[in-house]
């Protein structure tokens, strides 16, 4: 199908075995304007970072995160989501010191009082996609689908005619982990999911400033260059 020959190509002249680093790794650059999105982050409030045992290689070092993660009810409990606070990726990179970017997770301690929040970002992505999408019919392409264990013997890499409700069902199966390309008959926008890489909003100048409006989520603006993985 022509509405699609634009990503397909791009696939025919790609490198097998290429890995992603940059945005020019998975999309020809048709866009003015390209997005990293970040996921929802939470916080435990009064977690004692500093007290946090960096490393988990002795017996002391494990029974003092052991401690501290019961005492904040953090310890094998399946219900903890409820005791994170939503926090932007401004705030967590002002508490700790750090370089604002998308980066800001992996310069920070890692500890179990800040996580991703996966519920709360899919529902603001949903938002924000049905907020730039004005109802238009969209077009899914996965460039990997064979490797989901679909009961067909041809699962289409092509779908045409999406809603916004219909792409979720897509990723709910697919865990945003599949080469999958969103966009508009207009091409005004186009949103991206790879396999062990970031998600990313590609856009025409016209959209930008309304995308930047209307998003729940933190956007970071990349340079279709830009190395995301070293």
């Amino acid at each position: 199908m022509q509405k699609f020959d634009w990503i397909k190509r791009f696939y025919e002249i790609r490198n097998e075995g290429d890995t992603w680093k940059s945005i020019s790794d998975i999309i020809p650059n048709k866009f003015d304007d390209y997005f990293l999105i970040h996921w929802n982050v939470g916080i435990v409030d009064n977690f004692p970072f500093d007290d946090y045992p960096l490393k988990n290689e002795t017996i002391e070092e494990t029974n003092k995160r052991i401690k501290i993660e019961k005492e904040f009810g953090l310890f094998l409990n399946p219900n903890e989501s409820k005791l994170f606070r939503p926090i932007t990726i401004k705030e967590i990179a002002e508490r700790f010191n750090v370089a604002y970017d998308y980066n800001v997770l992996n310069n920070i301690k890692r500890t179990p009082a800040i996580k991703t929040l996966a519920d709360l970002s899919i529902s603001n992505l949903k938002l924000g996609l049905n907020k730039i999408s004005q109802n238009e019919s969209l077009n899914l392409f996965i460039e990997d689908i064979y490797r989901h264990s679909i009961d067909e013997i041809n699962p289409k890499q092509e779908i045409e005619n999406l809603t916004i409700e219909d792409y979720f069902e897509w990723q709910q199966e697919l865990g945003f982990d599949y080469c999958t390309y969103l966009f508009p008959k207009s091409m005004k926008w186009c949103i991206t999911t790879s396999e062990n890489f970031d998600m990313f909003l590609c856009c025409k100048n016209e959209l930008t400033s309304k995308i930047r409006s209307v998003f729940e989520l933190e956007l970071f603006p990349v340079k279709y260059e830009d190395k995301i993985l070293q």
